[in-house]
């Protein structure tokens, strides 16, 4: 009968620290709520396989690593421990298929993890378990991974005038500063607000031209998907205005953007119902947006609008004159919230409640 050894193992110790630091990140990732654009592991990880009942994979995992630091001198306690390796492992192939050939992406940390839980099947058994002061370690690394990700992930959030849409100076005075033509500041004093007023979309209610703040979201951007569903789980009901929303789309992904737009300007109604009526429909299409599956996103599209491709044309206008107005908009990182005071939050910290005025 296969049993767990009462003996520890450098090797199973640094397997299982492998899993638990990969865990964490992960989890920090998915937690975070890190401005966009996401690559690689946190567009893996903020797709609807990264989490189970709204709680991250990651987490999860966690206590099945912790089992492999406790002593096994009772039958019940190495046969947990196989069960937890058999757990690992079963998760690790599943997860590695719907990477590799559902999302057709790649993480590097979730592709660690799962070969840390594929080698653990074979080593713990045969040299025995990791050693008892790993689980106190690593549970003490859980704050400062968590601080490092998120000052990383802040530090490495991107302008929407990247190459491919080129900037032109933008204000970068601060909020105090006085600015021509009415513009707040965080908006070039060479534009007049009523041209970027023209560009701005009115999904969430009419706007205010003097009062409503700014938004910039992209739709390769798990948390602008988030932020915008909320307002239809929990609409903002009365006489509220809206915010002047602006998409803007990651490298490569312009394409995608379009299909979007045009699915909502192929719907009847108000600019509110149209917005309303696709994004209703989000989670159908959501993963294929975020990790950039151009073929499934217009397979998804054209099973719920028949009649987006006949829009193409007309959003591709409409974005083009999203991107002229967004090239006067200083900014990075999204969801992006421009107030008309001229101060801005962007990732997490941009809330529902922030939007509406």
């Amino acid at each position: 009968m296969i049993s767990v050894p009462q003996s520890t193992s450098r090797t199973a110790t640094a397997l299982v620290g492998i899993g638990l630091v990969t865990c964490v990140y992960l989890a920090a990732l998915k937690l975070l709520n890190l401005p966009c654009p996401l690559s690689g592991c946190a567009s893996i990880i903020n797709t609807h396989y990264g989490a189970l009942f709204h709680v991250p994979l990651p987490i999860y995992a966690v206590p099945l690593w912790l089992t492999l630091t406790v002593p096994s001198s009772r039958s019940w306690q190495s046969a947990a421990q196989l069960v937890s390796l058999a757990a690992l492992a079963i998760g690790a192939l599943v997860l590695m298929a719907i990477q590799f050939f559902v999302l057709k992406g790649f993480c590097p940390f979730c592709t660690l993890h799962a070969a840390a839980a594929l080698a653990s099947v074979f080593v713990i058994p045969k040299w025995g378990r990791a050693r008892s002061w790993l689980s106190p370690v690593v549970l003490a690394l859980v704050l400062p991974i968590f601080l490092l990700v998120k000052v990383l992930g802040q530090a490495d959030a991107q302008s929407w005038n990247t190459p491919e849409t080129p900037s032109v100076p933008a204000a970068t005075a601060a909020p105090e500063a006085p600015v021509s033509g009415g513009a707040p500041a965080g908006v070039s004093p060479a534009v007049n607000m009523g041209s970027v007023d023209k560009a701005a979309l009115n999904w969430l209610g009419d706007f205010d031209p003097k009062d409503s703040p700014i938004l910039v979201v992209s739709f390769q951007c798990s948390h602008c998907l988030d932020l915008l569903q909320q307002t239809l789980t929990h609409p903002r009901i009365g006489t509220l205005k809206g915010p002047k929303i602006f998409v803007y789309s990651t490298h490569g992904s312009s394409a995608d953007t379009v299909a979007v737009l045009a699915a909502i300007l192929s719907q009847p109604g108000t600019p509110q119902e149209q917005f309303a009526a696709v994004f209703a429909q989000q989670d159908t299409f959501r993963d294929a947006l975020i990790t950039h599956d151009s073929s499934e996103l217009k397979r998804h599209l054209s099973e719920l609008f028949p009649g987006y491709e006949s829009k193409l044309e007309a959003a591709k206008q409409l974005h083009s004159l999203q991107n002229v107005a967004l090239k006067y908009i200083s900014g990075r990182g999204s969801p992006f919230i421009l107030f008309p005071d001229g101060t801005s939050k962007f990732g997490g910290d941009v809330t529902p409640d922030m939007l509406f005025r």
